[in-house]
């Protein structure tokens, strides 16, 4: 005991050692005081996770089962038989989710859909080449995926329900991706019985008339004019008036067997009406000059047998008179069918051009005997010898509202085979410089312009050359 009184004395309450021992307290008051309050906060944080516990309840037996995706441990308390029978007596469950975690959805989503990227793609009945067509489609077309069967996919496309190639489709993510670049916007007919034309004038050919509510697939690249460029069931294009209709946005939608047959048949039955109307006109064309000739006879017999020679020779005068007005009439109306056939400078031009001159000759004249191809041929060279329309053959036949049968479809096939071997060889001569109608720079269906204000003019099959 005085042995400890004697190191208290010396080492503790020593002036010596008094601000070492000061600093030694102060720190062993302050860890005490830190530890204190560690103990006081952990305490309070237990009472309220148990307060939490106690005010909320994992389920309400009577109410929907709410699972809390921020709170994962709290379907952890739950086992899954009990969360089964839960689900099956309530026959609901609330899911509470983080924000975040919701995915958003691309510009367009084409989930369970698909796009059509072949043009008139065939819709068959079974999964194989041999099933029935029951519809087709073309590029742009959108509808439903019903499902997988080997190479084929099941699809809705509008009313019709069946098989395509999956080759032939997009579908899933690589649809969403692309789905704006195959957009095909649509036209609905508003009114009854539209005229769909040949070009897009009032004036040219009515290839179909369009029923009200009738969708048809738009081609806005050659629409022009107040007119939309069209392509029918069918597949085949023509000119609507953009009064008449309204257009949709978005994909079109495949048609049916029966719509295609059924625009087939219209568009022959109008075909039809035309070449007899025609017929019509020639034989009344026919049946008046018959006619007019008849009584010029009878007039002629009933001067004849007046007996008197100054009437006689009246007679003869008129009649003269009038055979020189025929003959003047005649040659008028024969004149249309004169050969202007002159002989122009060669152009000397490459196998590009020739292709391309080729090609709108066809478009244009197809159908034309090869007289009628050749004059379309030379109305382009005149138009490139004059200057007016352009100083080469490709801004001449692409000249704006000049030859529409660049904008036909056909016309990029055209383009690398010459349309057709009469085609090609008329552009061939025309290079040449045979020319079959002088200096005329247009042409058009001749029953539609009024030749008598016309001054000088060729006639060519269908087509009139002035």
């Amino acid at each position: 005991m005085n042995r400890f009184k004697y190191n208290l004395k010396r080492y503790v309450f020593s002036g010596r050692y008094f601000v070492r021992n000061a600093l030694v307290v102060m720190i062993l008051a302050t860890v005490i005081s830190i530890g204190a309050v560690g103990i006081h906060l952990i305490s309070t944080s237990e009472k309220d996770v148990t307060a939490k516990d106690e005010q909320t309840p994992m389920y309400d037996p009577d109410g929907p089962v709410i699972l809390d995706m921020d709170q994962p441990a709290m379907i952890a308390e739950i086992s899954k038989d009990e969360l089964s029978k839960i689900i099956e007596e309530n026959g609901k469950v609330e899911v509470s989710a983080k924000k975040d975690s919701v995915l958003a959805k691309t510009k367009y989503d084409m989930t369970s859909k698909f796009i059509c990227t072949e043009d008139a793609l065939n819709i068959r009945e079974t999964a194989d080449e041999e099933g029935e067509i029951l519809g087709r489609m073309y590029v742009g077309a959108a509808g439903d995926v019903l499902g997988t069967e080997g190479d084929w996919t099941k699809i809705k496309s509008g009313d019709i329900t069946g098989y395509v190639a999956t080759d032939y489709i997009l579908t899933g993510e690589e649809a969403s991706a692309q789905a704006e670049d195959y957009m095909t916007d649509t036209v609905v007919v508003k009114d009854e019985k539209v005229c769909v034309r040949e070009y897009g004038v009032e004036t040219a050919d009515v290839l179909y008339h369009a029923a009200k509510d009738e969708v048809l697939i738009l081609n806005e690249k050659h629409s022009m004019n107040g007119w939309y460029n069209i392509r029918l069931a069918d597949g085949s294009y023509g000119y609507i008036s953009e009064d008449f209709v309204t257009v949709q946005h978005g994909y079109s939608e495949a048609y049916s067997i029966d719509e295609i047959d059924a625009v087939k048949t219209a568009k022959q039955e109008i075909q039809e009406e035309l070449e007899a109307e025609e017929a019509k006109a020639a034989e009344e064309a026919a049946k008046a000059e018959a006619e007019a000739a008849e009584e010029a006879a009878e007039e002629e017999e009933q001067q004849e047998e007046a007996g008197e020679a100054e009437e006689k020779t009246e007679t003869e005068e008129k009649k003269e008179e009038k055979k020189e007005e025929a003959k003047e009439e005649k040659q008028e109306e024969t004149k249309s069918e004169e050969k202007k056939e002159t002989k122009e400078d060669p152009i000397d031009t490459s196998a590009t051009d020739l292709y391309l001159l080729a090609a709108i000759t066809y478009c244009e004249a197809g159908a034309e005997p090869y007289e009628g191809q050749l004059a379309v041929a030379n109305v382009v060279l005149n138009r490139l010898r004059s200057g007016k329309y352009g100083s080469t053959l490709s801004d001449v036949i692409y000249a704006p509202y000049q030859f529409t049968g660049c904008q036909m479809s056909t016309f990029q096939g055209a383009l690398k085979t010459g349309g057709s071997s009469s085609c090609l060889m008329a552009a061939q001569e025309a290079l040449s410089g045979k020319n079959n109608i002088g200096g005329c720079y247009y042409f058009r269906p001749y029953r539609n312009v009024n030749l008598g204000a016309l001054g000088s003019y060729t006639i060519i099959g269908t087509h009139v050359f002035y």
